[in-house]
């Protein structure tokens, strides 16, 4: 079963107009599908008033927000679309696991649609008939396709160390490895990455359940609602280590992987083994524990040297630095970068073992199981909200014509208070008593009935003795 999946995707495609000759122009048969215009618009020096042509307007993208601040962003000015994000998470509350490509590129068009916009598709082999001169030159893209273009990808497996422990002292050895011609960052000890989002690739790798309580990783949601999830739990237990790919428009381009067309599973896997077993599988099969004083004494001080912070390159000629590096390299430990200022010395170098995780059985249904909580919630929420606001309303038309009320005070000196009180005299009507009830003692009874005096053959306070 392939443990790799795809965490992001920049996609588009691009359709011919329809040339209408009343104007001489072509035009769009796409919807358009953005949230606004902007645009440029001169003044008059003269006047100082905006000129009503704009000197250029461009459409802007359109938001597409999900539950648990999920995010696609979609554009279509009716020639090209486009879509960017994290289209399998959209929705969800974490994608510790996501879909493979093709389950990707359908979910891409299922958002499509609801645009009526058409999906994406390969369209067909021709030949390039303006290649650049880089691609002559390598003999590329010499064939293109005439469907939808992939200008950025995101690769991703997760690997399991076994414990939380063993994921420290992995991404602890990690971040003393380096690639081939791209540079090392790293800015804490849970993570380190390789390269940069502008370049050509970009490879991470961090600790999964700490970056799951990062800021602006929580995706709305609190500390004990992640802490109580069993996705936490389980990818906390497992140890997982995620290892992440952002494989860019100029390497796509080299691997001939920029056509939707040209596109596979089985090249994706291809391409992430490639970039990253350089690096994963660097330690030798038959090391499990690494002792320093247990190297070879010709690199034995090099190593310590490094450990303890120090860099090398400058302590050693350029020949004997190579040679070290190489042999080093063998058990793990790779000089061409010093360590970073916070990484602690350790002389005793714990080789840890990871393999692919695969997805659970039950992944996918507690995620069913969060969406459907989350959008009552939410439905719950919007309900609430909707009655404070119809309140709101109620409050401010009350006060806007107040219900007419006579209150204590002297009303004799405010005529519009003596008018109200008059009014109120008027529509009170004495309520009709029923002909079969007894009639009611003489007001003088009622008098010391209302204060609470006894007559004569009455029980108790403040009843009224019937004839």
């Amino acid at each position: 079963m392939n443990s790799l999946f795809i965490d992001s995707i920049t996609i588009s495609q691009t359709y011919p107009g329809r040339y209408n000759p009343d104007t001489g122009e072509v035009e769009p048969t796409l919807p358009l599908v953005d949230s606004g215009v902007v645009g440029k618009w001169g003044r008059d020096m003269e006047t100082g008033e905006l000129v009503e042509d704009a000197e250029w307007g461009q459409s802007s993208k359109l938001f597409i927000r999900g539950s648990f601040d999920s995010l696609v962003v979609i554009k279509s000015d009716g020639f090209r679309v486009s879509l960017t994000g994290n289209i399998g998470r959209l929705d969800r509350a974490d994608n510790l696991f996501n879909l493979d490509w093709d389950a990707t590129i359908a979910k891409c068009n299922e958002i499509l649609g609801r645009f009526r916009l058409p999906p994406f598709t390969k369209g067909e082999q021709v030949v390039n008939a303006n290649p650049s001169a880089y691609d002559l030159q390598h003999g590329i893209n010499l064939i293109k396709w005439t469907g939808a273009k992939v200008s950025n990808f995101h690769v991703t497996e997760n690997l399991a160390t076994g414990s939380p422990e063993n994921a420290a002292a992995f991404m602890g050895w990690a971040s003393t490895q380096s690639m081939n011609n791209i540079k090392r960052n790293r800015t804490c000890p849970e993570s380190c990455s390789w390269g940069s989002k502008a370049g050509r690739k970009m490879f991470k790798l961090y600790i999964k359940h700490i970056e799951m309580l990062a800021p602006g990783h929580m995706h709305g949601r609190s500390k004990t609602e992640i802490k109580t999830d069993p996705v936490y739990q389980f990818a906390k237990e497992q140890g997982i280590v995620r290892a992440e790919l952002e494989a860019g428009r100029l390497l796509l381009r080299d691997k001939s992987l920029q056509y939707l067309g040209d596109i596979t599973m089985e090249k994706i896997v291809a391409l992430f083994r490639s970039e990253t077993q350089p690096l994963l599988n660097r330690v030798r099969e038959d090391i499990t524990r690494l002792d320093i004083e247990g190297l070879p004494s010709k690199i034995r001080m090099t190593a310590a040297c490094y450990l303890r912070g120090e860099d090398v390159r400058p302590l050693l000629s350029q020949a004997t630095f190579y040679r070290h590096a190489k042999q080093l390299r063998e058990y793990g430990i790779d000089i061409n970068e010093p360590l970073a200022k916070f990484e602690k010395v350790n002389h005793v170098i714990k080789v840890i073992e990871v393999q692919p995780l695969a997805c659970p059985d039950w992944y996918w249904a507690h995620q069913q199981r969060l969406y459907v909580d989350r959008v009552r919630k939410e439905t719950a929420e919007s309900l609430r909200k909707i009655e404070q606001q119809e309140r709101m309303a109620a409050v401010a038309a009350n006060e806007q014509a107040p219900v007419l009320m006579v209150s204590n005070g002297n009303v004799i000196d405010d005529p519009d208070r003596l008018a109200a009180f008059a009014q109120a005299l008027g529509d009170y009507k004495i309520p009709a008593r029923d002909a079969s009830a007894p009639p009611l003692e003489s007001s003088q009874g009622y008098y010391q009935a209302s204060r609470g005096g006894r007559q004569q053959g009455e029980g108790g306070h403040g009843h009224l003795r019937q004839r």
